[in-house]
C-alpha cells in the first residue's frame, strides 16, 4: 500500500512539474517564479522520505545520469565535455526485503525530482537567450521599415565637379513620354577594380540575378509619396547604389542584372517583400529580408551573412569559406550548400539540410540550431569522409542513422558519436545540432 502511495505522489509531483515548465515555456510566468513553484514541489516527497530510516549505501545500483551541464547566457560552444563518470556508482543495500520496493521507488522519485529541477535551470538561459534575440530582431526589423538604406547611400556628399547630385547618375533607358510614370529603367557600364553594390527594396520584391557582362541594369517599380520624389541609380567611385529618400515612397521594387564577378562586396536588403538573389560571386556578402520569403541559390563569396525574419528561407548551392544565416519565424531549407564554417540559427521554425557532397573543403565545422521544431539533416556517407557528431534536444529524441559510427555518449537528448575511421579520413565534418521541444535526426 506504501509503494502504491508512493509512485502516484511521484506521478502527481511530476505532472505538476510539467505543467510548471510548460507555463514557463508559454511565457505564463517568469522563470524565478518557475523556479520557487518547482522548489515548494519538491518539498513534499523530502519531507517524507526524512520519515523514513536512510539505507546504507551499496555498489551494487548505478546512479541515473544527470543531464549535461548548463552552458553559460548566450553562449554558442556547443561542445558537451563528457564530465561524467559511466562507472557505477553507489546506491542502496537492501537492510531487509521491505528496502527492495518502496526505497528504490522513492529514491528513483526523489532522482526524478531533482533531474526536472535541473531541466529547469537548464532552460532558463534557453528561453532567456530566445526571448532576447527574438526582441533584438524585431526592434531591427522596425529600425528597416524606417531606414532602408544605408546612411552612406543617402547622405553621401558629391565628389567635386560631378554634374549630379550624389555623385554620376546611370544612363535610364527609358522616356518619360512613353514609360509608366511608377517605373524608371537604369543601366551602367561597371569598371574593373574594387567595386560595392547597394540596394534595398521597401514594400516590395527585390530580385538580383547575376550575369556574364560588364552592365548594371535595374528595372525600378515605386509608388511615390510626393510628386517630385527622385530615384537614382548613382555610383560614387567603385560603389554603386539606388538614392532615394525613405519618406518619399511608399513602395520600391527590384528586378536587376549584375554583373556576376565584378563585385568585391554586395549588400542587398528588402523589407516586406519577397527576395530572391542568385549567381553571384563576391568577397563578403551581407543580404538581409524583413517580412517576406527569401531565396538564395549559386551564390559564392569568402564570407556570406545573412539576417531574415518572417518568413520561408531556402538556400540552395551556396559556396563559402564562412557563412552566418539567422532566421526567425519560418521554416529554412538548405541544399547542396559546401561551406568550410557555418552558423545557421532559426528561432520558431523547421531546419533542414539535404548535402550529397562535401567538395570544396577538407576541413567542415557547422553548428546548426533550431528552437521549437524538427531539425533533420541528410548527409552523404563516402569512405574518405568523416563524422564528429554533438547533439543535444531539450525536449525531444535523438537519432543519429549515418553509417560506421562510434558512440561516445548515446542517450535520448544527448549524443556524441564519431565515425570510425574520422582521424585518418581524407574530409573531417564536425557538426554541433541543438534544438528544443522537437526530435534530431541525421541520416
Amino acid at each position: 500500500m506504501i509503494d502504491i502511495d508512493i509512485r502516484r505522489d511521484a506521478g502527481l509531483m511530476q505532472n505538476e512539474k510539467m505543467k510548471i515548465l510548460k507555463m514557463l515555456e508559454d511565457k505564463k510566468i517568469t522563470a524565478e517564479d518557475a523556479a520557487k513553484l518547482l522548489d515548494s514541489i519538491s518539498d513534499a516527497p523530502q519531507k517524507a522520505s526524512e520519515k523514513r530510516s536512510k539505507p546504507e549505501l551499496s555498489e551494487d545500483m548505478p546512479d541515473i545520469p544527470s543531464p549535461p551541464k548548463q552552458k553559460p547566457q548566450g553562449s554558442k560552444d556547443y561542445s558537451y565535455s563528457d564530465d561524467r563518470s559511466n562507472e557505477p556508482g553507489k546506491g542502496y543495500k537492501k537492510s531487509d526485503d521491505s528496502y527492495d520496493g518502496k526505497h528504490k521507488t522513492e529514491d528513483l522519485a526523489n532522482d526524478l525530482g531533482k533531474k526536472f529541477e535541473a531541466f529547469a535551470r537548464e532552460m532558463e538561459p534557453k528561453i532567456k537567450k530566445i526571448t532576447e534575440t527574438v526582441a533584438e530582431k524585431v526592434a531591427q526589423g522596425a529600425d528597416k521599415l524606417h531606414k532602408s538604406l544605408s546612411s552612406e547611400s543617402k547622405h553621401t556628399p558629391p565628389p567635386t565637379g560631378s554634374q549630379y547630385p550624389g555623385g554620376d547618375a546611370a544612363h535610364k533607358t527609358d522616356k518619360k513620354t512613353t514609360s509608366p510614370a511608377n517605373e524608371k529603367n537604369f543601366e551602367m557600364i561597371v569598371n574593373e577594380g574594387y567595386n560595392e553594390l547597394s540596394l534595398a527594396g521597401v514594400n516590395g520584391n527585390v530580385r538580383v540575378k547575376g550575369y556574364n557582362g560588364d552592365k548594371l541594369s535595374a528595372t525600378v517599380k515605386f509608388k511615390q509619396k510626393r510628386k517630385n520624389a527622385s530615384i537614382e541609380l548613382m555610383k560614387l567611385g567603385g560603389k554603386y547604389f539606388l538614392k532615394y529618400e525613405d519618406d518619399d515612397y511608399e513602395s520600391i521594387s527590384i528586378d536587376a542584372y549584375v554583373p556576376e564577378r565584378m563585385f568585391d562586396v554586395i549588400k542587398i536588403c528588402g523589407v516586406n517583400g519577397n527576395m530572391d538573389i542568385s549567381s553571384l560571386a563576391a568577397k563578403d556578402m551581407e543580404l538581409s529580408n524583413l517580412n517576406g520569403q527569401t531565396s538564395l541559390s549559386m551564390l559564392g563569396a569568402k564570407t556570406i551573412k545573412g539576417d531574415f525574419t518572417n518568413g520561408r528561407l531556402r538556400i540552395n548551392k551556396i559556396n563559402a569559406d564562412n557563412a552566418i544565416f539567422e532566421n526567425l519565424n519560418g521554416s529554412v531549407e538548405a541544399e547542396e550548400i559546401d561551406i568550410a564554417t557555418l552558423s545557421l540559427t532559426n528561432y520558431n521554425g523547421g531546419l533542414s539540410c539535404l548535402v550529397s557532397s562535401f567538395d570544396k573543403y577538407n576541413d567542415y565545422i557547422w553548428s546548426l540550431e533550431t528552437s521549437n521544431a524538427k531539425l533533420s539533416l541528410n548527409l552523404p556517407t563516402l569512405p574518405d569522409l568523416g563524422y564528429h557528431i554533438k547533439a543535444h534536444t531539450t525536449m525531444g529524441d535523438i537519432k543519429v542513422g549515418l553509417t560506421s559510427m562510434q558512440f561516445i555518449e548515446n542517450n535520448q537528448t544527448l549524443v556524441e558519436a564519431r565515425s570510425i575511421n574520422f582521424d585518418k579520413a581524407e574530409k573531417k565534418v564536425k557538426l554541433a545540432l541543438e534544438t528544443s521541444n522537437a526530435p534530431l535526426m541525421v541520416n
